[in-house]
Formats: C-alpha cells, sequence, structure tokens
C-alpha cells in the first residue's frame, strides 16, 4: 500500500538516516506537525519505539500524545495505531510512549535504552542536566534524536548544542512560515499583526531568531543597554589597580568568581570563573594562575557557617590559603536585584573573558507560573542562579562605598584618573 503525505521540502532528511535530526523555527513552519507525520509513517512501515520527550511533562496532556492522534486520523491510519490513554501502539508492535526529562535520573531513564527514535519537542526548554542525562541512554543500533524547538537565546543549551556546536552526523535545519506550503490565511493575519505591533517579539515568535534576552528577564533592560552602548567589549586589565573578586560557594553545584577593577565612576568586569565540585585550594590556585594584584575577596554571608565534619567554617579554610573573605550583607533578594540595577549603568564587561558570567546573568528569570500565567516573584534557581547571585553580592558590597575604593595613591599610578575610554 502506497501512502501519498504532504511534507514540507526543507524536513526531507526527517526521512534520511541520520544519529541527530534538528528543526528549529518560527511560528507556523509544521515543525511539530511534519515530526508527528514522519514519526507515524515510519512506524508503520516497520516495527520501531518511539520516546516522545519534552523538559517538564506533568500529565499526558502536555505532550504531543494528542498531536499524533489528530494526525493518525488525517493520515487515514487508524486501522494501524490504537491510540491509548497514555500511550500509542501500532499493529505491527510500535509502540510509541512519553515523558517528561527534568524528574529522570541516570538510573530512571535506562528503561527507555530500546528506543529507535527519541523525538524531544519544545526543545528550547531542555537543561543540560537533562541532555547529559538522556543523550548516552539512547544508544540502540542506529536509534536517532530528533529535536524540534522554537529558539528563546543563543545561551539555551539546545541551541548551543545543535545550532551553534552540532554533533557529529547531526542535520541542523532553520524552518520558517515560509517554508510551510500550507501556511494558513488565519495564522498570516496574525503574523501581519504582529509584526507591525510588535517588531521585536516578531523576529523571535515568526522569523525563528534568536533573543537578546531571555523571557521574564531580570536585568533585560539593563543589560541590553550595556549592549548598545559598546560597553561589553575587551577590557585591559590595569596593574596598578588591585583587582577585586566575588563570589558565590557551592557544595555540591558551581562556584563562581566574578573579577573586577573599580576606577572612578566605572566598574571594570574583567574576568569569570566557574566550576563544579572543587575545593578551596583548587580555586585559590586560579587566582594565583591569574596573575592579578588582588585588592579585596568577597562572599556571601554563609561561608561563615561551620561545618560538621572538620569544625572550622569556609572563611578559616580560605584564610589559610591566603584569601582574607570579607562578607556581604545577607539582604532580601529583591533588594540585591535591585542594587545590580543601580550598578550596571557604571558596569564594562570583558567580552571574551566574561562570556560564561554574562551568558547567565543575561538569563537570570523569573520563573513562570503556568496556572497564573504570571511570573513569580522570585528568580528561578538553575544554571544561570550561581553567577547572578555573585554579582549581586557585587552589587550589594559596592552600594554603600564610595566609588574610588580601592585605589592606589596617584603618585603611584601610570597615568591619570580618568576612564580607560577617555
Amino acid at each position: 500500500m502506497i501512502l501519498e503525505a504532504e511534507f514540507p521540502e526543507k524536513l526531507a532528511f526527517l526521512f534520511e538516516p541520520h544519529r541527530y535530526k534538528v528543526a528549529y523555527g518560527g511560528r507556523g513552519s509544521s515543525k511539530s506537525w511534519s515530526f508527528a507525520r514522519a514519526i507515524l509513517l515510519i512506524g508503520k512501515s516497520r516495527t520501531i519505539r518511539v520516546l516522545c520527550a519534552r523538559e517538564i511533562q506533568k500529565s499526558i496532556k502536555q505532550s504531543v500524545h494528542s498531536l499524533l492522534a489528530d494526525q493518525i486520523q488525517a493520515l487515514g491510519l487508524g486501522d494501524d495505531y490504537q491510540v491509548l490513554e497514555t500511550e500509542i501502539r501500532g499493529s505491527n508492535g510500535t509502540l510509541i510512549i512519553f515523558s517528561g526529562l527534568a524528574t529522570h535520573t541516570v538510573d530512571s531513564i535506562k528503561s527507555v535504552e530500546g528506543v529507535d527514535i527519541c523525538w524531544v519537542e519544545e526543545g528550547q526548554t531542555v537543561s543540560k542536566k537533562s541532555w547529559d542525562i538522556l543523550i548516552p541512554t539512547i544508544r540502540k543500533s542506529g536509534s536517532e534524536i530528533w529535536v524540534s524547538f522554537n529558539p528563546a537565546t543563543k545561551y539555551d543549551n539546545t541551541y548551543q548544542r545543535f545550532v551553534e556546536s552540532r554533533p557529529p552526523d547531526c542535520i541542523t535545519v532553520k524552518v520558517n512560515y515560509h517554508d510551510n506550503p500550507w501556511f494558513p490565511i488565519e495564522l498570516e493575519s496574525e503574523r501581519l499583526h504582529m509584526q507591525q505591533t510588535d517588531p521585536d517579539s516578531y523576529d523571535n515568535v515568526w522569523e525563528g531568531n534568536v533573543k537578546a534576552v531571555a523571557d521574564g528577564a531580570i536585568w533585560a533592560s539593563e543589560l541590553q543597554l550595556v549592549e548598545s552602548g559598546a560597553r561589553r567589549t575587551g577590557i585591559p586589565y590595569d596593574p596598578v589597580m588591585p583587582v577585586h573578586t566575588v563570589w558565590d560557594l557551592g557544595v555540591s553545584d558551581s562556584t563562581t568568581i566574578w573579577f573586577y577593577q573599580s576606577v572612578g565612576r566605572e566598574i571594570r568586569i574583567i574576568d569569570y570563573y566557574e566550576a563544579t565540585g572543587e575545593g578551596l585550594p583548587h580555586y585559590a590556585n586560579v587566582l594565583t594562575a591569574r596573575g592579578y594584584v588582588y585588592g579585596k575577596h568577597y562572599a556571601p554571608h554563609d561561608i561563615q557557617v561551620r561545618e560538621l565534619g572538620s569544625g572550622r567554617s569556609r572563611i578559616e579554610t580560605a584564610r589559610q590559603l591566603g584569601i582574607n573573605f570579607q562578607t556581604v550583607p545577607n539582604i532580601p533578594i529583591e533588594d540585591g536585584i535591585h542594587a545590580v540595577r543601580m550598578l550596571l549603568p557604571r558596569c564594562w564587561f570583558d567580552k571574551l573573558k566574561t562570556e560564561r558570567g554574562w551568558e547567565c546573568i543575561t538569563n537570570y528569570k523569573r520563573e513562570f507560573n503556568d496556572k497564573m500565567g504570571e511570573f513569580k516573584p522570585l528568580p528561578k534557581h538553575d544554571w544561570a542562579s550561581h553567577a547572578s547571585d555573585a554579582f549581586r553580592y557585587l552589587a550589594v558590597s559596592m552600594r554603600d562605598e564610595r566609588t574610588t575604593e580601592g585605589r592606589r595613591p596617584a603618585t603611584n599610578r601610570s597615568r591619570g584618573s580618568g576612564g580607560w575610554m577617555g
């Protein structure tokens, strides 16, 4: 039996053998529709096991279950597939199952080792942790990972992983509304309306281009001003001036360090470092390797808490390593966020050395409440939090200090106290 089905030409690669098949772009491109059709047609032609996954799936309603069910009817495959409440079964033994990724561990996801095709929908929301757990698990000979998504920011792990730095045997295609021969007239009216009334959103929603900052980003407007003001560029280290550091110390998660120099009204963010699973001796070596002349080192107030095992606090351990921390006052998070807003107009960032830190503060955002349809008051705790927390400590530590703090006498300087761009 020959079955005819419509497909955008750009997505024909879905029927070719590749380890990774990725389609990203804007609204109305038929990505999800085409992925569903391709899976159903392949599953009819041979027996396969398919995992349809997304980062968060609290119920089957949040999956592509209904999309697949609709396409079964549209393609006239009602005799070939049985749509059950939580899975879809083919008459030839094909099985389609559904799962969220965020709650899985390496052990809990082992049940999907026999998967032939893993389709990850809304890939822009999938975390690095989820990818690191999932990918090695899809290990069956000839198995494939399909990814469809509308890009958010260029810093999202999925965009970095499959667009910026593609793995071997990966086909990545950008597909938009104009690539869809069956683009409906109803959506065309919506597209034109957004193009006229909200051009900033239009570029992301319809053209599939990345956003400058994430939705709900806490310092969105301030960081955009840094970019537009060309204050994210190459920043020279001034060896005459001390370098101050601000830390967020993790235990089982990331430790982050910002390096900055204070010159007049300018706060020059010259460097950034981040690592996970390392002790304080490692970070002491990092400071030494940088070769900077250091001034003050700041850390959150809880560095003074004594550990039960050793009976010593981390501030004492650091002191033995030659790092004399000053603690940052423990103030409400919103006060720290406001302090950053006040500080950012004075900040310059070294574009190369602070790239990872910039990525984090750009993606520091409030979590979205799906039920209420609004952002929650407090920031979301994720991979971007640690660098952002450290940046809050930087702002708080400077809030009440004089802007000339850390200067050496003018007689020791190689030039005047004006800005480095002046």
